[in-house]
């Protein structure tokens, strides 16, 4: 498939649109094709309706920013839903819930799922942009657990796979130095496997204030904010040793010691806060806490798109392992609604490309030569 470009033009173009654009994504994928040949012995073949057709349909759903089984009802009755997304039938809340049901007892198709999500993005060709650092660039990739989030534009990388895993599918999209932004809670065991990989990253530690003073009075710059309150910023480097070579990671801290309390209270015991920062780059250390902070901000904005705009907010089963299918399938519809919203000045929310989904075509031409 040649690179797609989406851009707007005063063009009478009658060609696919809507649903028929969701299709046609999901056409240039083996999505269908390889869950119609999963031989999971948890789905009892039901012949009325494909594992293909269930995945097109229960995708094409998400992509109208809902989740429910229940809400498929209306649309078996919509002519062109089941047209433009090529389906025999459209599937009853009852046979959604009890084939995905089935298919989460087994891992398979949310590896398929993850798969061709990502194939869908290298098939379409959809721009991974790097972030500049210091003058050099880096393909950041964001994780907030369960998720983790590849490149300016936010496609979603994996959900809660191995580190090694998610570095094989980062590289398979993009090319160049990459920065991963790791959460405190979930970042060490993280960050000790990028570091065997050599792979740049920067996280929060979790850590005792206690534990930094003397490092902070030793190797930190001092400066009061009023009488009573010290603050100490300043890194210390520490190398480690991989695979037989030498990487230094850098421990960048912000010590704040009060001895007065704001009332004028002097304090018998001195009371501590730190923020410690891990990265590999060496860079400024007040650069680093902006690096974290812009890494919060990310996070945050695209799992409330994820969670919200795809109708997340509430999952659509009681069944756990149902859910995370249901999840799965919406990184697929997450990524090919990323992409049909990108455009020449910013990257539309997911819900604004949903608004707009009706009114957006796709016209084939040949590439000019």
């Amino acid at each position: 498939m040649k690179n797609l470009r989406i851009e707007q033009t005063n063009e009478m173009i009658l060609d696919k649109f809507g649903m028929g654009i969701v299709e046609f994504l999901i056409s240039q994928t083996h999505l269908a094709s390889r869950l119609n040949s999963a031989k999971s012995e948890t789905i009892k073949r039901n012949p009325g309706y494909s594992n293909g057709d269930i995945a097109k349909a229960y995708i094409g759903l998400l992509c109208l920013g809902k989740n429910k089984f229940a809400e498929i009802e209306p649309l078996r009755s919509d002519y062109d839903f089941r047209t433009f997304l090529k389906l025999e039938r459209v599937p009853s809340p009852a046979v959604f819930e009890h084939r995905l049901d089935e298919a989460a007892l087994s891992e398979e198709w949310k590896q398929i799922i993850l798969e061709e999500s990502l194939h869908l993005l290298r098939k379409a060709g959809a721009p991974i942009n790097p972030v500049t650092i210091q003058g050099k660039s880096f393909i950041p990739v964001d994780v907030a657990m369960p998720f983790a989030f590849i490149g300016k534009e936010g496609y979603c990388l994996s959900f809660g796979q191995e580190t090694s895993v998610s570095v094989r599918a980062a590289e398979q999209l993009a090319e160049g130095a990459f920065l991963w932004r790791l959460e405190a809670k979930e970042g060490s065991e993280i960050a000790a496997k990028l570091l065997d990989l050599h792979i740049d990253f920067v996280m929060k530690l979790q850590t005792d204030a206690s534990t930094w003073v003397e490092t902070a009075r030793k190797h930190g710059t001092c400066s009061s904010e009023r009488e009573g309150k010290n603050v100490y910023f300043g890194s210390v480097a520490e190398t480690n040793t991989t695979a037989g070579a030498k990487k230094p990671a850098y421990y960048v801290f912000k010590l704040t010691e009060t001895t007065i309390d704001k009332n004028g209270q002097i304090l018998l015991i001195p009371e501590y806060e730190a923020d410690v920062y891990m990265t590999t780059l060496d860079i400024p250390p007040e650069a680093v806490p902006r690096l974290y902070d812009e890494h919060r901000k990310v996070c945050k904005s695209l799992r409330r798109e994820f969670m919200s705009d795809l109708g997340f907010k509430q999952l659509p089963s009681r069944n756990q392992k149902t859910n995370e299918l249901a999840l799965h399938f919406g990184i697929y519809a997450y990524n090919l609604l990323r992409f049909a919203g990108q455009g020449k000045a910013r990257m539309k929310r997911i819900r604004e490309t949903i608004r707009d989904l009706p009114k957006m075509v796709i016209k084939e031409v040949e590439a000019e030569e």
